[in-house]
């Protein structure tokens, strides 16, 4: 397989990649980590599937292992759709740059409102208001590099191995709170390939693992994905902002 400009660095600079590791923060894994950023922030579009893995505490039992698939579509600075199915239930949100609408294939219940004019503030608003997560949000910011390296006590390039047959770069750090590891594709493109996140400062140490597969890469993607049509007989609800439901 042809290895991409990343992996000739590890070869010829391996001097250089042990002593970046004695220091705590390999310039390797920051190199890695900051060309996937610039890939996703080049994109006009895209689309992936993530699959997630998460443990929920509960008293009787312990940490019990939940899951979820999401159908991701991103068209361009202001268009958003995930498609959910899973143990949270199966659901879409939309996102038209004006509004995002909720809507629950279970319940057949919709609920809609008026957020920022792009996916990025858009995802902000959402997630400090009404505690809604996105999934590849956290790849998407343009400040994730910067983020990673505020926290990080610890950050390194573990070398290349696979996941679900394709090579990946294995990238390993913590921060006071947590561990967290990314495998990024060995390929031109660098998305990510898997996450998995290790919360230390919790009872139990719960854990979050995704896998991203299915990219596309700047699909064509039309508008009407992103428009809400209401089904026939749905119930209007109102969403439950978090400071109203920690009353």
């Amino acid at each position: 397989m042809k290895k991409g400009f990343l992996y000739i660095i590890l070869v010829c600079l391996v001097s250089g990649r042990a002593e970046a590791q004695s220091s705590k923060i390999d310039t390797v894994a920051v190199a890695i980590l900051d060309r996937m950023s610039a890939m996703i922030g080049e994109l006009n579009s895209c689309s992936a599937t993530v699959k997630s893995c998460y443990d929920v505490s509960s008293n009787e039992l312990g940490l019990v292992k939940h899951s979820d698939e999401e159908h991701v579509y991103v068209g361009g600075p202001n268009k958003l759709m995930v498609r959910s199915e899973g143990d949270k239930g199966n659901r879409y949100l939309m996102y038209n740059g004006e509004t995002l609408s909720y809507y629950s294939l279970d319940k057949n219940r919709y609920a809609q409102t008026k957020v920022p004019a792009t996916v990025m503030e858009m995802i902000d608003y959402m997630n400090k208001n009404y505690g809604i997560i996105f999934p590849i949000a956290d790849f998407m910011y343009p400040g994730f590099v910067d983020d990673i390296l505020a926290e990080a006590n610890n950050l390194v390039m573990l070398g290349i191995t696979k996941v679900d047959g394709k090579e990946c770069f294995h990238i390993a750090g913590t921060t006071k709170d947590k561990t967290f590891q990314f495998w990024i594709a060995d390929d031109a493109f660098y998305l990510p390939v898997k996450m998995a996140i290790v919360y230390t400062n919790k009872p139990m140490n719960p854990q979050f693992e995704a896998i991203y597969s299915d990219w596309q890469i700047n699909p064509s993607l039309p508008a009407s994905l992103f428009e809400f049509q209401t089904p026939p007989n749905a119930k209007k609800i109102k969403l439950t902002p978090l400071s109203t439901a920690k009353k």
